[in-house]
């Protein structure tokens, strides 16, 4: 029964999903699972599977799905892993641990039975800072402000994806995360930590759980994947905040986005802009309209 499960959802990452595997083997604390997630197209699919069985750790479960999407791969995940451990850890499929005691300190983290969830001290290889304090939050406006590069342990308003850990009570407080974020699944951490803080748990920053989160390209950045980029973004910034923050806010959402969207069309010259971006919020707003999914899967006996 081990205490911590770590969740790693990957999607066609190859050698950078395999080196942030095999340092977990590296830790000093070694009471833990590891649930692979995979969504990898076949030709990854493959060496995936052969880290696995290279590896030969029978704390190391891997699952492969068809259906691609990061909250939809978490909540499987949660849905396989062992319900008696105490705390839940999220990371990416393409990070650095910067010291042999990261899990300690994730772990240590929770002997404050008021904490629900933690995010660790992430230096971004392509993200930089937008404030000059530690701060990982929303604005009124729904712009993220986030600088987690901080050395002060200290309470912060949303937790980072890439490195973020959870009481497992407050999980089962708040069930799964919210497949409405999908496509990029943008915000979908910043949504997950913001239920488990309504729902009554501290959420803090802590610095000594460190390491570097290279945010690998998938691809060049040619105008059409920026757009794409922005698309997602608008459409999840509308939803988060008509569901955390009610209709009421939604105008100050609609000035603050309506200015980046205006800002983008002039600088792409491009006459598509607008109307994408337009569209993309109407989305979110569609989105709100079905309602939360996040529900856990209940899968049938004997299904891993």
């Amino acid at each position: 029964m081990p205490r911590l499960t770590i969740l790693i959802p990957t999607l066609n990452r190859d050698r950078l999903f395999h080196d942030t595997v095999r340092q977990l083997l590296l830790q000093q604390f070694r009471d833990w699972e590891l649930w692979l997630i995979d969504q990898s197209d076949p030709p990854q699919r493959a060496r995936n599977e052969a880290l696995v069985a290279e590896l030969a750790d029978p704390r190391i479960h891997y699952v492969h799905l068809l259906q691609k999407g990061l909250p939809n791969a978490r909540n499987e995940g949660m849905a396989r892993m062992d319900k008696s451990a105490e705390v839940l850890l999220f990371l990416d499929d393409d990070v650095i641990l910067l010291n042999d005691d990261f899990l300690d300190v994730h772990m240590q983290s929770f002997e404050n039975p008021e904490v629900g969830g933690v995010t660790g001290r992430i230096v971004e290889r392509t993200v930089r800072p937008n404030i000059d304090h530690t701060a990982n939050h929303l604005s009124p406006g729904g712009r993220t402000i986030t600088n987690l590069w901080g050395t002060e342990r200290c309470e912060i308003a949303t937790l980072k994806g890439a490195n973020m850990s959870y009481r497992m009570a407050a999980v089962q407080q708040v069930g799964g995360f919210d497949r409405r974020y999908d496509g990029s699944a943008l915000l979908e951490d910043a949504d997950y930590s913001t239920r488990i803080h309504k729902a009554g748990w501290k959420l803090i920053f802590e610095p000594r759980a460190e390491l570097v989160h290279l945010s690998a390209p998938s691809g060049g950045v040619r105008l059409e994947h920026a757009l794409r980029y922005e698309y997602y973004r608008f459409k999840s910034s509308a939803y988060f905040q008509l569901k955390h923050r009610g209709p009421a806010a939604f105008p100050v959402f609609l000035g603050a986005f309506g200015g980046i969207a205006v800002k983008r069309a002039l600088a792409w010259r491009s006459p598509t802009v607008l109307p994408e971006l337009a569209r993309a919020v109407a989305e979110g707003v569609s989105a709100w309209r079905s309602g939360a999914d996040e529900e856990i899967p209940k899968l049938p006996p004997g299904v891993s």
